[in-house]
């Protein structure tokens, strides 16, 4: 592995014909082993990852699942941990459930890793971190003094991905179970509930990808935001293309019983019978992501970060390798995390300088003088192949067309 000279990697599943599919997909797994594994199966898991550095747990999607037996056995081998969850339920309860033992068995885990959430979130913690002074000159954490920095009021997630994103059925039955999950949002720091795939916004996604509309969905983010970052106002939304999928999952949400949305071997089934001809369009439309994050501050000040890229499994694949960078580099600390937590990345520079690494535009601005190796570091090693990757900056910076007339810039 480029990212990872010398690390052997084992691919796990439940038949070779998986591994044989991978392999096809990314040629630079052609020298990696192979372990049979089933995750229902304790012994299984635990004769897979007894003797790893790593476990990285993708067997998703996790919605309406309670299956925790791979975080319970690398707790128990003391592997550490990381997963790409993006069911709230479940990874909550992965860190109520299991925080105190890991840390006592000295292993760290982190969860809801991935590209969003995951980079998103770490993005997200950088542009507040930085408003609220936590970093001191030699960007180390500090307290900061009453006064000193400013604290945020609302954060707005926003993704897009073209078509599936090449993903296939798995963000199909993603996205479907998510149409039955009622919305949790944050507004003045109370707790709203709202209809899924609802309160639809125009962001712009900058060059490259232009004006897209969004829906709310329910995404984990959104409570490890107002929980771990302490920010009063949170949502996240999400929008893909063709347009008519969105309208599509807009109807599905309001037609189909929530008992069926529920019912993960429904959708399954759903999901396969609907991915011809998602792939179809995929080939079509591409299967470029987009990630906007915006911060509104107290007193009226705002930043952004956007991160676009051409191919969501290319970035998705290299968000998980950035976090599994850090922690394989010591950078975690024994217990359960969000990736936004200060113990998920100790160094937070190295993370985002490798999360922008090959990025055509890469602003890291006052990261210059971090001494927080791992969010750069993640950040940098995450946006690999960005067409474009832009952090901390003010949200009209960000927009696709600005017009200057007379020194001044309108939209």
């Amino acid at each position: 592995m480029k990212m990872f000279p010398g690390i052997q990697v084992t691919v796990s599943s439940r038949n070779s014909s998986s591994y044989d599919a991978a392999k096809d997909y990314r040629p630079v797994l052609k020298n990696a082993g192979f372990k049979t594994v089933d995750i229902n199966d304790e012994e299984s898991i635990k004769a897979a990852i007894a003797d790893q550095d790593l476990v990285i747990h993708t067997a998703g999607p996790f919605q309406r699942t309670n299956n925790h037996k791979v975080l319970e056995q690398a707790i128990a081998c003391k592997v550490p941990y990381m997963d790409v969850c993006d069911d709230l339920p479940f990874s909550e309860e992965s860190k109520a459930k299991y925080g105190e033992a890991a840390k006592a068995a000295g292993v760290p885990a982190i969860i809801s890793s991935g590209i969003y959430p995951g980079t998103s979130n770490v993005m997200a913690a950088h542009i507040i971190s930085i408003a609220r002074k936590e970093y001191d000159e030699d960007w180390n954490y500090h307290q900061p003094e009453p006064g000193e920095g400013v604290e945020p009021n609302l954060l707005r997630y926003s993704y897009y991905t073209a078509g599936s994103g090449g993903a296939g059925p798995t963000i199909l039955q993603t996205s479907f179970l998510l149409a039955g999950e009622t919305v949790t949002v944050y507004k003045d720091g109370e707790k709203y509930e709202l209809p899924p795939i609802s309160n639809r916004r125009e962001v712009d996604f900058g060059p490259g990808i232009g004006r897209k509309g969004v829906w709310l969905y329910n995404l984990p983010e959104v409570m490890s935001a107002k929980k771990y970052l302490g920010v009063e106002g949170v949502s996240a939304r999400f929008g893909t293309d063709p347009f008519y999928w969105n309208w599509a999952m807009w109807l599905m949400a309001r037609l189909l019983p929530r008992s069926l949305l529920n019912d993960r071997n429904f959708v399954r089934r759903f999901a396969n019978l609907s991915d011809p001809f998602v792939r179809a369009v995929d080939a079509i439309v591409g299967e470029a992501v987009g990630m906007k994050i915006e911060v509104d501050f107290k007193g009226g000040k705002n930043s952004a970060g956007i991160f676009v890229h051409k191919a969501l499994g290319e970035s998705m694949g290299t968000s998980v390798a950035a976090f599994a960078h850090a922690m394989l580099s010591g950078h975690t600390e024994p217990g359960v995390w969000y990736p936004e937590e200060k113990s998920a990345l100790l160094d937070r520079r190295t993370f985002l300088k490798l999360a922008s690494t090959g990025c055509e535009n890469f602003d890291l601005h006052c990261l210059e003088k971090s001494a927080l190796l791992d969010r750069r570091t993640f950040l940098k090693l995450a946006s690999t192949g960005c067409e474009r990757f832009d952090l901390n900056r003010s949200a009209w910076a960000l927009e696709s067309e600005p017009k200057q007339i007379g020194g001044l810039i309108y939209w």
